[in-house]
């Protein structure tokens, strides 16, 4: 690990430990370069703000669960995706009580769209998407965050297969076969 990483880890490290027993909202830049033993400058080389923090960590998280398996279908994608969510159920619900330009549902739907524009655009073969695609996928994206943060509140009410079901039968259908390996083809990150 380079010095650079090992400094965004040991800042990526405090936040979480902080997010652990403070709530998002009341956690300051200046909390984290406590806990981390950074300075100001180095936190700022690395990061903008919390969100930016914050960021980073969902976008960790979902790389795990991205690189952890080769999923063949947006099904077994889906499903994944809500079992690791499940799993890591208090710092998503967390996550979620962020709020203004940089909230990490900005960043969910950022890296959602990023994932389901990429499979189009490969499987079809196009170089860009059309108006009407991107406000397709666009409102998939935006409802899948939404229905997200529904059921991160009530979880007890689907299992993580269910959602799964319910994403994709909420896909557009020329949208369910587009599918590629995300994990050799990611232009979003």
């Amino acid at each position: 690990m380079n010095h650079s990483s090992y400094t965004k880890q040991r800042i990526f490290n405090a936040f979480n430990e902080l997010l652990d027993h403070t709530p998002f909202e009341k956690i300051t830049v200046e909390m984290i370069i406590r806990q981390s033993g950074v300075s100001k400058s180095t936190f700022y080389r690395h990061f903008h703000d919390k969100y930016d923090v914050l960021n980073f960590n969902s976008m960790a998280l979902a790389e795990r669960l991205i690189g952890q398996r080769v999923c063949h279908s947006w099904k077994e994608f889906l499903f994944h995706m809500f079992r690791g969510i499940s799993e890591d159920s208090r710092y998503y619900r967390r996550a979620f009580r962020s709020s203004g330009q940089n909230a990490h549902s900005g960043f969910l739907y950022s890296y959602s769209f990023g994932i389901v524009a990429n499979c189009y655009l490969t499987t079809t073969g196009k170089s860009e998407l059309s108006v009407r695609d991107r406000y397709s996928i666009s409102h998939y994206c935006h409802g899948c965050v939404g229905i997200l943060q529904e059921w991160l509140n009530d979880m007890d009410a689907l299992t993580p297969g269910d959602m799964a079901e319910i994403f994709y039968e909420a896909m557009p259908e020329y949208l369910r076969d587009t599918w590629v390996d995300i994990n050799n083809s990611r232009p979003w990150i």
